[in-house]
């Protein structure tokens, strides 16, 4: 059993340390998936509802699989309840844009990239940001978005052929 695990185990006992440092080693990751929804202030009490609802539900995860997946599944169950009350509640246009993160390696800016990743599906968005963004695996990847595996692998796929056709596009433009 890996180190996270027994801190899961310590947390589920009740160690309210344990679970702090759950948080400590997740909240940037878990910050960083929420903006990407909610590209505003509201992305922090997204983040902040999510490890709640973690803690609360502690008791039902299985501390024999990776943390990771199970806390970004409830962090984007969050963003997702946020965006559709939001939707309910104001114009779309009133959605400001977040600063995305860009590989430096990509020579295009951080407009572009923003502009790029919109044109894709929510699926291949999601499955590239968690892959690229978060370093998850696959399994993992399918577990958060709650798709199958080759749902994953297609997204991702897809994804990246679809960037690269836009850059390429991008390219011959310039």
């Amino acid at each position: 059993m890996n180190d996270e695990a027994n801190i899961v185990l310590r947390a589920q006992r009740g160690d309210a340390q344990a679970f702090a440092r759950l948080v400590q080693t997740h909240e940037r990751a878990v910050m960083t998936l929420c903006r990407r929804y909610l590209r505003s202030t509201e992305a922090e009490d997204a983040a902040q509802d999510a490890f709640v609802r973690a803690y609360q539900h502690l008791d039902r995860f299985d501390a024999k699989r990776p943390f990771a997946p199970w806390l970004y599944q409830i962090a984007r169950r969050q963003c997702l309840d946020r965006l559709r009350k939001r939707k309910n509640e104001a114009p779309e246009s009133a959605v400001e844009p977040a600063a995305p993160h860009v590989d430096p390696s990509l020579r295009i800016d951080a407009e572009t990239a923003l502009r790029l990743l919109q044109t894709l599906d929510e699926g291949p968005r999601e499955a590239l940001a968690l892959f690229h963004l978060h370093e998850l695996s696959y399994e993992d990847i399918a577990q958060a978005l709650e798709v199958p595996m080759g749902t994953v692998m297609t997204w991702i796929h897809r994804g990246r052929a679809a960037l690269r056709g836009a850059l390429e596009a991008k390219g011959a433009q310039s």
